[in-house]
């Protein structure tokens, strides 16, 4: 089983279809899948094997898709990385999977060459810029299928952002990502008439399944944006008619305070979908009010390739759920110790599937720790309706301990987001050595008239004692990674 099989099923029916759009180009089915076969060739003539790893080290373009597709056709490994990589934490992500070759654009060069001599063997750098100027018709393609792969040989190897310690490579099978773009593509009802914006980071799983995934295997056309721009953004909406828009909850913010936007630069999209990290249910409501468009929350992990849950698109949805399992997935709410608890009781969540990963790369200790009797636990704390809906409370790492209370943050940050004058806000627990930990609160105002003892007296009205925070510290901006979600350990120093 290769990804790039299913794909190739998809080039013959939709041959001269739109496959993507990126800055005006339009490029077709055909075209791409000889894109990829060069891309092939090239690591094929430079001794890349089936089995070996070979870095994606390029931003949202065509090349990526070229890069990803041309890797998995000749069974080799993809690992993309984030482009904004210090040479220390690249050095470690391509001696930790040995890579044998990398793919780069003239933008990433002189970051590579200072890295050449730090270790050895160092990976071939192929620069796209290059290899675009083969021409299709001059370039006789070597690989006329794509090699054959078992269901559970490693597709695509993601890197964790590595909270503590060293990031940690999630190894992806072929069936992890293809299991899961099917079931996803059933609970959206996506088809080829879809028009899909890629604008989280291609690297990122989130991205690379419900966008990239998701679109080249359903035939339909994905529309990409290189870097995250609001105005840029709702543009290409409007202008490229999409109709689909996967995003996480801080691009959905920047979109409801764009105030030149309105209902009508959506009329084409059929539903917003929301991941990453949760929504504010107040957030959720402002932006079905302002636009008119469904918003469907779902949940998913690196680990777990990545969707677990959605709400349904024709069904109930209920706001603050993050929906219900996705076919052939389970989740359960356990205990301490493992012990399924019952509807409403609040544990964290395991998961069950073809969608769950292989391992850690190099880290058995690490994959057995996530890894136990088939289940993946994900360090989420949730909770279970009556109906089989999820909610989220917060990372098991995150729940602030305060006088034997669990707080969650998450509870607190709903709060916050609910009061007119707050744009966005981040709870975190500091240490206090009367009650072990209290609580902090990093708000960035839409109304900078508003005061700390304001927040503080709005908090005392609409949360319990122990949950209200003793500290308030105003920010001009929260910190956010690249895929746009808040690093609360760049709070906590």
């Amino acid at each position: 089983m290769n990804i790039y099989d299913a794909f190739s099923k998809i080039v013959i029916e939709n041959n001269q279809d739109t496959a993507l759009v990126h800055n005006g180009l339009s490029i077709s089915y055909k075209e791409l899948d000889e894109f990829c076969s060069i891309y092939s060739q090239v690591l094929l003539s430079n001794g890349v094997k089936s089995g070996d790893c070979v870095a994606v080290y390029l931003e949202n373009s065509p090349e990526f898709l070229y890069a990803y597709l041309g890797i998995l056709k000749i069974g080799a490994t993809a690992v993309p990385i984030n482009p904004v990589l210090t040479e220390t934490e690249l050095q470690y992500v391509l001696q930790n999977c040995n890579a044998k070759a990398m793919f780069i654009s003239e933008k990433q060069k002189e970051k590579l060459d200072n890295l050449k001599d730090t270790f050895s063997p160092f990976p071939k750098l192929l620069l796209v810029e290059n290899i675009n100027t083969i021409t299709v018709e001059n370039e006789p393609i070597l690989l006329n299928r794509s090699i054959d792969r078992e269901g559970n040989d490693i597709a695509v190897i993601i890197y964790t952002s590595g909270t503590t310690g060293k990031p940690k490579g999630a190894m992806l099978t072929h069936e992890n990502l293809y299991s899961n773009a099917m079931s996803f593509t059933k609970v959206s009802q996506t088809t080829k008439q879809d028009r899909i914006v890629a604008v989280l980071p291609m690297f990122h799983l989130f991205c690379l399944t419900v966008s990239v995934n998701l679109s080249l295997l359903n035939g339909a056309t994905l529309l990409i944006q290189s870097t995250f721009n609001p105005t840029e953004l709702v543009q290409l909406i409007r202008d490229e008619k999409a109709t689909l828009l996967a995003a996480v909850p801080t691009i959905y913010n920047y979109l409801y305070h764009l105030d030149p936007a309105s209902s009508n630069d959506f009329s084409t999209v059929r539903t917003f979908i929301s991941g990453g990290s949760s929504m504010s249910v107040d957030l959720l409501k402002n932006l079905q009010e302002k636009y008119g468009v469904t918003i469907l929350e779902g949940y998913g992990l690196t680990e777990t390739a990545p969707v677990i849950s959605f709400n349904p698109y024709k069904g109930i949805c209920k706001p603050g759920s993050v929906g219900l399992d996705i076919p052939h997935v389970s989740t359960k709410i356990v205990d301490e110790v493992g012990n399924e608890l019952a509807v409403g009781e609040v544990g964290e969540v395991i998961v069950s599937g073809p969608n769950v990963m292989k391992g850690y790369l190099n880290n058995k200790i690490e994959t057995d720790k996530a890894i136990k009797n088939g289940w993946f636990y994900t360090g989420d704390i949730g909770r279970k309706d009556e109906d089989g809906y999820l909610f989220l409370l917060d990372r098991k790492k995150d729940v602030i301990l305060m006088n034997g209370y669990s707080v969650y943050p998450r509870e607190i940050e709903e709060v916050l987001y609910a009061h007119p004058k707050i744009k966005e806000a981040a709870v975190i627990g500091i240490k206090n050595e009367r009650t072990g930990e209290a609580v902090k609160a990093f708000i960035v105002l839409k109304d900078l008239n508003a005061t700390e003892e304001e927040i503080f007296t709005y908090c005392k009205k609409h949360l319990a004692k122990y949950k209200q925070p003793s500290e308030i510290q105003f920010l001009e901006e929260i910190p956010k990674n690249s895929t746009g979600k808040i690093m609360k350990r760049l709070l906590e120093k």
